[in-house]
């Protein structure tokens, strides 16, 4: 079975690149984060209303690589009878130069079909790869605002 995968091509030197999925994550994922990213070791906790997770830092390579594994989470979601899917998962971000800028290549190692959550996920995650993508763009992505709603 496929995890879920997705990569593009941006504009960027790679060292911004990796600044965004570092140090940024408030700009295209959620505003709603405690802690840091930005090394091997460092946790941050990120929110989206009532769901919510914690991710370690198990690899953090300059410019090449950053891995977060998520060990806690809560998915709000009445349908759902594990609500703790993504405990034990792994996002690998993996950069490369290129002549057009950088390439990011993302991994959710374990999300896949199997997952009851999988189809509501897979579209948060087009939608957040997509407001990452806009972010290294344009200087703004579209993360979840708390207390928005959106």
């Amino acid at each position: 079975m496929n995890d879920y995968q997705k990569s593009f091509t941006v504009n960027k030197p790679v060292s911004e690149v990796y600044a965004a999925i570092t140090e940024h994550i408030k700009d295209w994922w959620s505003n709603d984060l405690t802690g840091t990213a930005a090394r091997r070791g460092d946790t941050f906790n990120i929110a989206f209303n009532n769901t919510c997770k914690t991710m370690d830092i198990a690899e953090a390579t300059p410019n090449k690589r950053v891995v977060w594994k998520c060990v806690k989470a809560y998915i709000d979601m009445a349908s759902l009878t594990n609500k703790a899917e993504w405990e034990g998962t792994q996002m690998l971000w993996t950069l490369t130069a290129v002549d057009q800028g950088t390439n990011l290549t993302f991994l959710h190692e374990g999300l896949n079909q199997s997952f009851e959550c999988y189809t509501v996920c897979e579209a948060g995650w087009d939608y957040f790869i997509a407001s990452l993508q806009a972010y290294l763009a344009t200087g703004k992505g579209t993360p979840f605002l708390k207390g928005t709603g959106n």
